[in-house]
């Protein structure tokens, strides 16, 4: 007994130590900032958990877009901002892995800059072209891309897309030429009219257009069918290696805000990523949860830096 209650005095001393504001977190909104326009899988994502932890800490949550600039934008904007855990970084593959493996230097540095809160989501992409496109199968892409070496180009609008595109190049042998956009809007807006002859993209976000007729999807990259794609075949099934999710995404705040709060917006997020409507969520959109701790997301995040440069590197692509 006296054991537990020196314990408790000392957990209250800690807690006295502890800034008020901290303390007091949160007492006013809190913004979520996605690095990418309206309608992406991280915005789908981002306003689903703003819901739920408006709900969870009573305090209005909400979803600020700060699209473009590789994801420097978005993540700039977060570690400008006081480390007080009122601006939360919804961060995403591109932004925090890939990125390392692309630009010699960037505005901010994924590893000493942010402190991983949770996981999200993992996600597919899937080989796209446009529905008028003469190449129905990956096969037959393929096959016009090696008579015609760098002929066909492909678009890209997050380092995540760029560099599952160029591990398909490698592991088929092909030579493609890359176009850099700004989102995903543009890449098949530009692909649907014929200026671009394929696409690695986020599933969640093309799905209604393929469903819909304008674009045809060739192959997926997960390990499984995509529940929203079931006709299209997986790369094993194409007969092409396994590759598997090709980006995720995760919550971040800045590096130096304080241990009780990110601790205690950990523990609502893992709440959040328990719940059965979260799943019954995700399942909708065709994705699967990344349910990871901040530990967890800290091993994985390294892991995952180290996979990029190595693909980035046999690729021969040169840091920007």
């Amino acid at each position: 007994m006296r054991s537990l209650f020196l314990a408790f005095l000392s957990a209250a001393a800690l807690w006295a130590g502890v800034p008020a504001a901290a303390q007091d977190w949160p007492a006013k909104p809190i913004r979520l900032v996605v690095p990418g326009p309206p309608g992406n899988s991280s915005d789908i994502y981002a306003r689903y958990f703003a819901g739920r932890l408006t709900t969870l800490l009573g305090q209005p949550v909400t979803v600020e877009n700060r699209a473009g600039g590789n994801g420097f934008i978005g993540a700039t904007t977060v570690t400008q901002a006081p480390p007080d855990g009122y601006t939360v970084f919804i961060a995403g593959s591109s932004p925090m892995a890939q990125n390392m493996a692309l630009f010699k230097s960037m505005p901010y540095d994924p590893v000493k800059d942010f402190r991983w809160i949770s996981g999200i989501f993992e996600g597919m992409a899937v080989l796209v072209v446009s529905a008028n496109s003469p190449y129905k199968t990956a096969d037959a892409l393929i096959a016009a891309a090696k008579a015609q070496p760098k002929k066909l180009n492909y678009g890209s609008y997050a380092a995540a897309y760029r560099l599952s595109t160029e591990w398909f190049n490698q592991a088929t042998g092909i030579q493609t030429s890359f176009i850099p956009y700004k989102g995903a809007p543009q890449v098949t807006t530009d692909l649907i009219g014929g200026q671009l002859d394929f696409a690695m993209v986020d599933s969640v976000a093309v799905a209604p257009l393929i469903q819909g007729g304008q674009l045809r999807a060739l192959v997926v990259t997960g390990d499984e069918r995509h529940p929203l794609l079931p006709q299209t075949p997986t790369l094993r099934e194409a007969g092409l290696p396994a590759y598997g999710k090709s980006a995720w995404v995760s919550v971040a705040v800045r590096a130096d805000t304080p241990n009780p709060i990110a601790t205690k917006l950990t523990a609502t997020m893992m709440k959040i990523l328990a719940e059965p409507a979260t799943k019954e969520f995700s399942d909708k959109q065709g994705a699967f949860l990344l349910a990871y701790d901040d530990k967890q997301m800290t091993r994985f995040h390294a892991s995952e830096i180290e996979k990029y440069k190595k693909i980035a590197a046999a690729a021969h692509i040169p840091l920007e």
